[in-house]
């Protein structure tokens, strides 16, 4: 049974959310799934446009505020929530070193570089809007842990 200034990993992120300004939240356990994901889709070769990695990536940011509040901090299944972040994390630190670093002074580590390749339409938007060249080919050999996702051609080959 919790204490009554306890709070159980989700109600702590859904408030964590909420104060925020998210409108929706996934929760904790499918967020970090989805930043997952999305580290296994940059890996792999980020197919969609420059606006929807910063709308993908932006999942992060709210795991980044629910790491840093004291009472998701305290909570029973925190350990193990910080432990699938940090897996994340570690392979997409390692995927973007090899990247261009797009703003240096971004105090949040996840948006100062990009992957150092991707897909046709995401290569293209990035070399448009940011004026900085992506090799459009060529998987990163960084691996999610638990990850398990079938290889698959981009379109026209393209990763």
């Amino acid at each position: 049974m919790t204490e009554p200034d306890e709070q159980t990993l989700s109600a702590a992120f859904t408030r964590v959310a909420n104060a925020a300004g998210w409108l929706w939240s996934d929760g904790p356990w499918r967020s970090c799934e989805g930043w997952r994901g999305f580290v296994e889709e940059c890996v792999e070769g980020y197919e969609m446009d420059y606006s929807e990695y910063l709308h993908d990536i932006s999942v992060r940011d709210l795991l980044d505020l629910a790491l840093n509040d004291e009472a998701t901090r305290r909570a029973d299944e925190f350990e193990d929530f910080l432990s699938a972040v940090r897996r994340s994390d570690d392979a997409f630190r390692e995927l973007i070193a090899r990247g261009p670093v797009i703003r240096p002074d971004e105090p949040r580590w996840w948006r100062r570089a990009l992957p150092p390749h991707g897909g046709e339409e995401f290569v293209k938007d990035v070399q448009e809007r940011l004026s900085s060249p992506l090799p459009a080919h060529g998987r990163a050999q960084a691996k999610v842990e638990g990850a398990s996702r079938p290889s698959r051609s981009g379109k026209d080959g393209v990763w």
